[in-house]
């Protein structure tokens, strides 16, 4: 794929910019086809998705658009998927708390140092899965004071069998719920933010629900790395799944837009043989979206000569492109919205 930055006129979601660059558009059968067949779901009739998909945008197509002023990368209509959308998708049965990624401890590390001094820290996590952090993070801070929220329902039996509370709610509900204003010390979403629209009310949620200095400990997809993937071939960023990429820049903006202060951003360390894994099997399933090619010699030769510039870039950039970073932002002691 090759991005079109063709001017766009669309407000961005983060710092209403409106003079902005277009990157691809897709249409609704294109985006439900990728789902199927990314996420084995060919059980699923592609003219049900579809229509699915049509219904959130209000039309057939959705454009990716990247905002010339804060770097925020977004999907125009910026609309994210809805239970509906995510109930067609196949999705976990079974709780996998070994999974423990990179964001996960990063955040353990921190939220360790700060339980040391409060013994009496309230957290907030959104978008919880089966519960695999607040498991462990029961360690450092007390399950009573552990609230998860999780669309799914086997994801809130999975973290309440583990003793923890959890809710089906939306975060955003927090805001007509007057018991938690100024309730936590800390809220974290792992790779959520990305499927989530109505940023204002997202961040204006975290300002009501933390006490005065909380956190917010964030874990996004790279944005890089995503760009990386698209120009060469590999999987597109699908909406209405990922609606928007986040980077330093973008995390700026926000915090500066709704009083917080980033104490860290970092990126997941990255081998040059980790960038080629990733990106050669995000490949693999791009190409099953596509009509077969003829495996004749210059195919080959072409394909090739593909690999050996992939491996240079990887060589060259794999710092830079993880397959995940994070931002661990701290609400000004002002900040009372």
């Amino acid at each position: 794929m090759q991005y079109q930055y063709k001017p766009y006129n669309a407000q961005c979601p983060v710092c209403t910019h409106t003079a902005n660059k277009l990157l691809y558009t897709v249409n609704a059968r294109q985006s439900a086809n990728h789902f199927i067949q990314t996420m084995g779901a060919k059980e699923i009739s592609l003219d049900t998705l579809a229509q699915k998909i049509d219904s959130l945008w209000g039309k057939n197509t959705a454009s990716v658009i990247s905002c010339s002023n804060c770097d925020f990368v977004f999907a125009d209509p910026f609309v994210a998927g809805d239970a509906e959308f995510y109930n067609l998708l196949p999705h976990s049965t079974t709780a996998n708390d070994t999974n423990w990624k990179w964001e996960f401890e990063k955040s353990f590390q921190c939220i360790s140092q700060l339980a040391a001094s409060d013994a009496n820290l309230q957290l907030l996590e959104i978008g919880a899965s089966t519960g695999g952090f607040a498991k462990r993070i029961a360690k450092l801070i007390k399950k009573e004071n552990i609230i998860c929220l999780e669309h799914s329902a086997f994801g809130v039996n999975a973290i309440k069998q583990a003793g923890i509370t959890a809710h089906s709610w939306d975060v955003r509900d927090l805001n007509q719920k007057g018991e938690y204003a100024n309730k936590f010390n800390m809220v974290c979403l792992f790779q959520v933010l990305e499927h989530m629209d109505d940023l204002d009310t997202i961040f204006k949620t975290f300002n009501w629900v933390l006490k005065p200095n909380g956190r917010v400990f964030i874990g996004v997809p790279n944005a890089d790395k995503i760009k990386f993937n698209e120009l060469n071939n590999a999987l597109l960023d699908m909406p209405p799944n990922h609606i928007g990429r986040y980077s330093d820049k973008t995390f700026k903006f926000l915090a500066g837009k709704w009083g917080f202060n980033i104490t860290e951003t970092a990126i997941e360390p990255y081998t040059p043989l980790d960038v080629m894994k990733t990106v050669m099997y995000y490949q693999s399933l791009q190409r099953r979206q596509l009509p077969p090619v003829a495996n004749t010699l210059w195919y080959r030769v072409n394909e090739y000569i593909r690999i050996k510039y992939l491996r240079l870039q990887a060589a060259l950039w794999h710092k830079n492109w993880a397959k995940r970073c994070g931002c661990n932002l701290q609400k000004q002691p002002n900040e009372t919205l």
